[in-house]
């Protein structure tokens, strides 16, 4: 249950027929003055809360389904990827609420930026060359700023801060990182309007310290993409074989002796 705006919003697990088994989740919208306002159910499979390494038996068929038996090895922090719920909830309460101010925004997102260093980390450690050999070094930049971040917004959102994010894809990363550096330039907007110009001119340098990092990134990713060897067309040393021996069927006598059969080759690239 939370709070937003005059609304409250509560969400639970939904159950399917069989009990102990659920699906989904479905959000209410409430009025404290108007009671129930709507519902909306997201399902699990529809939006692919479970790593499919991770996913219970039951669920691979495209169910999803939680119950009291499979919770204890689903529920785990690389087993869930709940950043696609969270943004279907969140897109579907928005029509019913105001937005969150800027800050908490921002806050919301630091987490998903953690997760895009470690991401960097990872490249970084299964391939140094990844990123023009600047994984490492995009990472710890952006924790620095991420750190930075956090300090500045305290005096606004206090010690709120949004749920640790699982593991995302760079590009996620990068979306986030967008989403954050403009809702900086709002809170710097805000801030000049109420005078507190040293604040604004802090949120203005994060977010050009977003860009920078954003821009770095992204010129690298597309180094390593005009790097890479275009794929070669091989074939294989079976399908050479299976040319070889037909091309000596076909050239066998109809009648009488059998043809000598060619020497077998190596398979070659094709060029």
């Amino acid at each position: 249950m939370a709070r937003r705006g005059d609304m409250v919003v509560t969400a639970e697990l939904s159950q399917t027929i069989r009990a102990d088994t659920w699906n989904g989740v479905r959000v209410r919208i409430v009025s404290p003055s108007a009671g129930p306002v709507d519902a909306n159910w997201f399902g699990f499979a529809e939006h692919r809360l479970f790593n499919e390494g991770n996913r219970a038996p039951s669920a691979r068929d495209g169910g999803a389904e939680l119950t009291a038996y499979n919770a204890e090895f689903m529920l785990t922090y690389d087993g869930i990827d709940a950043d696609r719920l969270r943004d279907a909830v969140a897109a579907y309460t928005s029509a019913f609420v105001p937005a969150p101010a800027p800050e908490f925004t921002v806050a919301a997102k630091l987490g998903a930026l953690h997760a895009t260093a470690r991401q960097l980390d990872h490249l970084g450690s299964i391939n140094p060359q990844h990123l023009a050999g600047r994984a490492f070094a995009h990472a710890e930049v952006l924790r620095e700023v991420v750190g930075e971040i956090h300090l500045g917004l305290l005096p606004l959102a206090g010690e709120w801060r949004g749920a640790d994010s699982s593991a995302v894809e760079l590009s996620d990363g990068l979306a986030a990182l967008g989403t954050v550096r403009t809702a900086l330039t709002e809170l710097a907007c805000g801030a000049e309007e109420a005078g507190h110009t040293g604040q604004a001119q802090l949120f203005r340098e994060h977010a050009r310290s977003l860009d920078a990092i954003d821009a770095e990134i992204s010129a690298d990713l597309a180094a390593d993409r005009a790097a890479a060897p275009p794929p070669s067309r091989k074939t294989s040393r079976a399908g050479a074989a299976r040319t070889a021996n037909a091309a000596v069927a076909m050239s066998a006598p109809a009648t009488g002796s059998v043809a000598q059969a060619a020497p077998r080759q190596h398979a070659r690239p094709s060029r």
